[in-house]
């Protein structure tokens, strides 16, 4: 199975050092049935139950509605959750990722939410909300959006000449803005660079840049970048493509040519790029904006750094964005349908995500909360200016039932080829056909 990193299933909400949790919530199991007149909202992160408890005292207060919000921890999260759907025991209001909305939605408990949110839809951002559209129908209510993003350590960036605003890559050059700069950023015991007689790739004491196989991270927005997509409108796995194959050959190729950390290194660890990072050790660090907490808590004061748009390709740069999101489940009771619907615009008003922006906990869905989350990591140290504009044209997530399943099984393969074992052109095609089948 692919971790939630890869695979983009994860949330800024993880690793907000100091995050409360709401009284009464439960961690490795469901709670009871809610008391009569009370709703149940499940969420797996305990930064954002702590944060959506302001947000539901006032909900409370404009309402007379109680909501009980339980916290239960990842893996056990996505375990139960087909266990609450064949005892139809789900709770009012569910998380939601993109990898897993087509499977409970067909499971025909949800409620769909268009003529329940009406015009207020128009008020989030329609990258994230188009996500949780199946048919054209509308099934979640966006909570907070996460996009691709590179990092820049400022001194070896600039050490090296270089400017990380605007990276470009080229697989069909001899070289280009991102191989020159990651060249230059490299250096080994002796301060040679990549091809000067003599550089030692074993000794090397900094890496250029982050190339390995993430999914959310690297494969996604290089892959789209370059003109291909992970899934095509029917969420078939189509990542083979010719500009897959070139897309992921250069990523390798970065490792091979000694410009990134070895590949047989970044497949057993995929926490190495960052590690790195962190240490000072590595220039450039194409990741996530749900990272922006780890990465903030792990440098400190040890050195500046700065955050920019992913590298572009013939396409543009292209980050990968996805979506968490509120999901209602139909009670078959009118009155207690009234609540969850009363619940679910409140989510999605601004007042109701508000708390959600002020902690840091993902990018708001709500367009007007953007200049609240950009402030408040202004206040904590971090310039996110880069991120004021919403991706035009995104990579996307996993989609469609199973697709979760189906890029875990691609990516063992993918794996291969940044390990030298073999090439894309070989290689791709055999990780598109077991991402198909794992399907099945």
């Amino acid at each position: 199975m692919p971790t939630r990193r890869q695979i983009l299933l994860s949330t800024a909400a993880m690793g907000l050092a100091g995050a409360g949790t709401l009284p009464g919530c439960t961690r490795e199991s469901p709670a009871d049935a809610a008391a009569p007149g009370t709703l149940r909202m499940r969420v797996w992160d305990d930064a954002a139950a702590s944060a959506y408890e302001t947000s539901l005292e006032a909900f409370t207060r404009k309402t007379g509605i109680a909501v009980e919000v339980e916290v239960m921890v990842w893996d056990d999260y996505w375990k139960q959750l087909p266990l609450d759907v064949a005892d139809e025991a789900l709770p009012d209001v569910l998380w939601m990722n993109t990898a897993n909305l087509a499977g409970i939605q067909a499971g025909g408990q949800l409620l769909e939410l268009g003529e329940i949110v009406g015009d207020q839809a128009s008020q989030w951002e329609e990258t994230a909300t188009d996500l949780y559209r199946i048919d054209g129908a509308l099934w979640g209510v966006p909570q907070i959006w996460d996009q691709s993003i590179l990092l820049a350590h400022h001194d070896l960036v600039a050490g090296a000449d270089g400017d990380a605003s605007a990276l470009t890559f080229d697989p069909g050059a001899p070289s280009d803005p991102l191989r020159e700069l990651a060249r230059q950023i490299t250096v080994d015991g002796e301060g040679l660079h990549p091809g000067d007689e003599g550089f030692d790739p074993a000794s090397r004491a900094v890496f250029g840049f982050g190339s390995h196989p993430d999914r959310t991270a690297v494969l996604g927005p290089f892959i789209a970048a370059q003109g291909g997509t992970w899934q095509d409108e029917e969420d078939h796995f189509v990542f083979a493509s010719s500009e897959g194959v070139s897309a992921v050959q250069y990523l390798a190729d970065l490792a091979a040519d000694h410009l990134a950390p070895a590949g047989t290194e970044t497949v057993a660890d995929e926490q190495l790029c960052q590690s790195l990072f962190l240490e000072g050790k590595l220039g450039l660090l194409q990741t996530g904006t749900y990272d922006l907490h780890t990465v903030r808590e792990g440098i400190g004061d040890s050195f500046d750094w700065s955050v920019h748009p992913v590298v572009a390709g013939s396409d543009g740069p292209r980050p990968l964005v996805h979506a968490i999101a509120a999901l209602g489940v139909d009670p078959d009771d009118e009155d207690r349908a009234a609540d969850i619907e009363k619940l679910l615009a409140w989510l999605g008003s601004a007042d109701g995500q508000r708390p959600l922006a002020e902690n840091l906990l993902g990018i708001p869905a709500h367009r007007e909360l953007h200049g609240t989350w950009q402030k408040a990591w202004e206040a904590a140290g971090v310039d996110v200016s880069a991120l004021a504009t919403v991706p035009d044209e995104p990579a996307l997530p996993e989609r469609g039932n199973r697709s979760a399943e189906g890029t875990g099984a691609a990516l063992a393969t993918i794996g291969q080829i940044f390990q030298g074992e073999e090439s894309a052109q070989q290689a791709l095609p055999t990780a598109q056909k077991e991402a198909r089948a794992a399907r099945r």
